[in-house]
Parts: structure tokens; sequence; C-alpha cells
């Protein structure tokens, strides 16, 4: 569920009862990152201009002039759509100011959600420069274009520093055998297990001393976590922090806050 805050700021609340913000991107950032993309659009069909003049010089006028039309209709759609797409919202021009589109509750966008968002950047760019989008990013406060509006994606600004352990890979593996961490609820005393029943693993001991909103959170973020992107995965650890200092201080302190929770989502999946 998302909760507009502002013009600037919007709110999002996963199933979990944990929120994280988004800051909408400004209109000049998102404008700067256009007209980087614009740009190398222009030297690409510039290039593909120079292919099609070649071609009709040697005799193949019918091909240069497919070429030049056909072929100027697929680089710009495909570059827009294509990098969106497969890139986590981001052209290089959003790449580059660190922006990304996002689906409207924080979740990655689909590709058929890149896919209307691009069509209707034709009705966006009338009559010129962007003149209908502008309008609609004006009268909606909510910093959606026409295309944002039809495809239910926004334009948020992303985290301003990614850290070593924010990085693909970047955090420890989990330790077959976890010690038990300093900070945690004093541990239950241990009565030996019924007959026929095998002892509890360390790693069940570990994480029966977490909190129980923690220990909750832990096995629906474990079982979400290949369906989450790194960057909301940061920014849902950055909002646990305390409680993922207490529950896994070595690593929390070594690695940091995503590490800690990818790692506590490691004992819960073992």
């Amino acid at each position: 569920m998302e909760q507009p805050l502002s013009d600037t700021e919007l709110v999002v609340a996963t199933p979990e009862r944990v929120s994280f913000e988004y800051q909408v991107a400004g209109l000049g950032t998102r404008g700067i990152a256009q007209i980087l993309d614009l740009l190398i659009l222009a030297g690409v069909l510039l290039g593909l201009l120079f292919v099609a003049i070649a071609m009709g010089q040697v005799g193949l006028d019918t091909i240069a002039y497919l070429l030049a039309i056909l072929g100027s209709f697929v680089i710009v759609f495909g570059y827009f759509w294509t990098c969106e797409a497969f890139w986590s919202g981001q052209t290089i021009g959003k790449r580059v100011f660190r922006l990304r589109a996002v689906g409207d509750r924080g979740e990655p966008m689909t590709f058929f959600q890149a896919g209307i968002r691009n069509v209707v950047r034709i009705v966006d760019f009338l009559p010129y420069a962007y003149g209908v989008g502008l309008v609609v990013l004006f009268i909606n406060g909510k910093g959606k274009r026409l295309g944002d509006l039809a495809a239910g994606t926004i334009v948020v600004k992303d985290s301003d520093s990614i850290r070593l352990w924010q990085l693909p890979g970047g955090g420890p593996a989990a330790p077959p055998l976890p010690p038990p961490a300093p900070g945690l609820a004093p541990a239950a005393p241990v009565h030996k297990a019924p007959a026929g029943l095998a002892p509890a693993s360390p790693a069940e001991l570990m994480l029966r001393r977490l909190d129980p909103e923690l220990r909750r959170f832990v096995t629906s973020y474990a079982r979400r976590r290949p369906q989450l992107p790194l960057y909301l995965r940061t920014q849902l650890a950055d909002l646990l922090q305390a409680s993922l200092r207490g529950a896994a201080p070595d690593v929390f302190m070594q690695h940091g806050p995503l590490a800690a929770l990818d790692y506590l989502a490691d004992l819960e999946n073992q």
C-alpha cells in the first residue's frame, strides 16, 4: 500500500508491516537524464543515417529507405523499452543521475509495464518537447507523466551510496554452526529432547532467541528474498538496523545490516 506524503515523498508499506520511503524524482533531474538519453539516441541514429546513405550510394535505395525509417523506430522505442525492462527500470541517463522507474508499490517494473510506459511516450511528447507529459506531471501532483499513470509506475531516486556489503555476493556465507551472539535475550533452559525427537539445531536455537516480531519478519523475508531487488532489500535492512545489530552483532559490525539480515534468512532456510 502506498502513502504519498508530499509531492516528493512516497511511503510504501509491505505485507510484513514494514514501511520504506522513496523520494520521487524531481522534474529537473528527470529532464537532464532524459537529455542524456536523447543525446545517446541521436548518436546512434546519426550512425544509422550514415549507413543508410552509404547503402543508397551503392544502389540499394529501397533497403536504405527501410533501414532509415524502421531502424529509427526500433532504436528509439527499443532503447527505452529494453533498458527499463532488463536494467531494473533504468536507462543510461537514469543510471547516471541515480533514478529508477518502479511500480507504484515499490516492486520492480515488469516487461509489460516498461512497454506500456514507453508506447504512451508518443502521447507524452505531443505536441513537442514532452508538452502533454509536463502538463500531466503538474496536474496529478505525484511526479507521474501519462506513461507512468498508464503503466502504474513512478520514477524515484536511488540510494545516495552503495557500500561493499550491499553488492551482490558481498554478504558473508553463513557458517554451518553459528556461535551464540552477545546481546540476545537469555536462552531458555535446555531440556533433554524427548525420546525419538531430534534436538534443535544451533541455528534453530539462535532463531528462537530473536524478538518474535523480528523472527516473523525474517521468516517472511527469507521466503520472498528471491523476488526482492537489491535496493529494496537494502532499504528494509536499514530500517531494522537496531534489531539486526543485537541479533547478529558480529556480522553486522563487519559487513553491515543487509548482510546481517541475509545471515538470519539463511539460518531460517536451513
